[in-house]
């Protein structure tokens, strides 16, 4: 796979405690594959888990039961765990669970072929978080969008309204 990225847009949160963060208009076509760098910064010391849906070419964010993924998550202090779906709302954790503010949780999401409305679209992720004992945790991550449509844009969300100021979704094309 080719290695050169290529800076295409990015989004900051200033706007306070939120609950989900978009950054649309991010996968031209010209490009087959795409990394989205996130930086999830949350608000106290319980679990946060950031997790993903995607944008379709209308702007609305995809939530039916389109997502299949496998996680595993690697953690310091405890043994592994992992998790999968076959028709879930979303992409359970790509970017991790984080509970140690204020440390972010960050990772590189890889997605292929969004703009291509003929396939599906699949992901994979490296992420990285700390939890409340300050031990820290791995992900990796796999997943398909179990429908050929136009991916235009991302939104990653949680539902405690816990993500906050810096939060941060920066997507490069690949070449």
């Amino acid at each position: 796979m080719a290695t050169n990225l290529q800076f295409l847009k990015q989004a900051i949160n200033t706007s306070g405690r939120i609950t989900s963060f978009e950054l649309t208009d991010c996968f031209p076509s010209i490009y087959k594959v795409f990394q989205v760098h996130c930086e999830a910064t949350t608000y106290s010391d319980l679990a946060r888990q950031v997790d993903v849906r995607l944008i379709d070419a209308s702007g609305s964010v995809i939530s039916d039961s389109e997502y299949q993924y496998a996680r595993l998550q690697t953690r310091s202090n405890a043994s592994f765990n992992q998790n999968q779906s076959t028709g879930d709302t979303n992409w359970d954790r790509p970017f991790c669970t984080n509970d140690n503010n204020p440390e972010p949780a960050v990772g590189i999401l890889t997605l292929f072929n969004p703009a291509d409305s003929g396939k599906f679209t699949y992901a994979t992720s490296e992420a990285a978080s700390m939890n409340g004992s300050s031990n820290l945790r791995g992900g990796k991550f796999i997943g398909v969008h179990k429908s050929n449509e136009t991916i235009t844009g991302i939104q990653i969300y949680n539902s405690d309204n816990a993500m906050g100021n810096g939060t941060k979704l920066t997507v490069y094309g690949v070449f």
